[in-house]
């Protein structure tokens, strides 16, 4: 009886479904373009994955090359890179998610509680501007200030009679470099969604916390803050699930001889032994472990807002 019952609410289910589907088709027509570019290019080279368990040749098609199982895995694990490659990694990844995650909240409340309109302006338009620029560009920005001999940096060190910095060949100073252009060229993009958060936030509660005698601080504190919650915790998370997808190209054109030490990150390992050595598989093996490390963290970092704060995105 109770299977039945089941069935039969089931298929009301469904046939409830597909009368609000084709009631709304020519909404989902729209969203048939960004499905159809989402299956091609997002779930359709997730077949390469099977690249990781094969030693990949040239000539082949998928499935005809022979397999090796984890054996590219291992390779990775006990190869002399394996351990400065993850400690740079984890280093960088959790010192730029330290600073550039509440660096844009901060100066979306400061733009959402300055009271000059022009001053405002010309803040949220110069710190956004640096988001337009290409990374080559803002390495080519860095150089001006940090080359050797004709970095400005280095030319007011030498005129104030003091010893000049080789910021491109001392490891010491990948980690700072990487980190400050990275604020500089983001913090002013992701500001723009906290000010969208906080242009919802309900002015009768600013007003009655003045009435109340609070204060500029205690306002945004007690009343902002708590308003945008939910979205700051949001990006929090979407932010954990790319930790460690650091992209290749800025720390490639930073990279030396000198710095490698330092500068030697999973992408970067990658790029040189998937596209310069031509070792597909290993390469894929190894940008698939990056990847299970990100699935992870978003995960784990849902899971705890979830229980926690009640915020989640799945």
């Amino acid at each position: 009886m109770m299977r039945k019952k089941a069935e039969t609410t089931s298929k009301m289910q469904t046939r409830f479904l597909r009368k609000e589907i084709w009631r709304h088709r020519e909404l989902y027509l729209f969203l048939l373009p960004g499905l159809t570019a989402l299956l091609i290019f997002s779930y359709g080279p997730m077949y390469g994955i099977v690249n990781a368990f094969q030693n990949v040749k040239f000539g082949k098609g998928y499935g005809m090359n022979e397999w090796v199982g984890l054996y590219h895995f291992k390779r990775f694990f006990n190869s002399t890179w394996f351990e400065t490659i993850i400690v740079n990694t984890i280093s960088i990844s959790l010192l730029r998610e330290l600073f550039t995650w509440p660096i844009p909240i901060v100066l979306a409340l400061l733009l959402h509680n300055c009271t000059k309109p022009g001053i405002k302006k010309v803040a949220q338009m110069t710190s956004y501007l640096p988001h337009l620029l290409s990374t080559v560009v803002v390495v080519s920005i860095i150089n001006v200030f940090c080359a050797g001999d004709y970095g400005l940096i280095n030319i007011f060190l030498s005129n104030a009679g003091l010893k000049k910095i080789n910021f491109f060949g001392e490891p010491g100073w990948v980690y700072p470099i990487y980190i400050i252009s990275d604020i500089w060229k983001g913090a002013g993009y992701s500001a723009v969604i906290y000010l969208g958060a906080l242009s919802s936030v309900d002015e009768e509660l600013i007003e009655a916390s003045k009435i109340d005698g609070a204060n500029k601080f205690k306002s945004i504190w007690h009343i902002q803050l708590p308003c945008i919650l939910p979205t700051v915790v949001t990006m929090l998370i979407m932010s954990m699930g790319n930790l460690f997808a650091m992209g290749a190209d800025k720390m490639l054109l930073l990279q030396t001889d000198l710095n490698l030490s330092a500068s030697e990150i999973i992408s970067t390992y990658v790029y040189k032994t998937g596209i310069m050595q031509t070792q597909y598989g290993f390469s894929a093996a190894v940008g698939l472990f990056q990847n299970v490390i990100n699935v992870t963290l978003l995960l784990a970092v849902n899971w705890i807002c979830k229980k926690k704060l009640d915020t989640s995105i799945i």
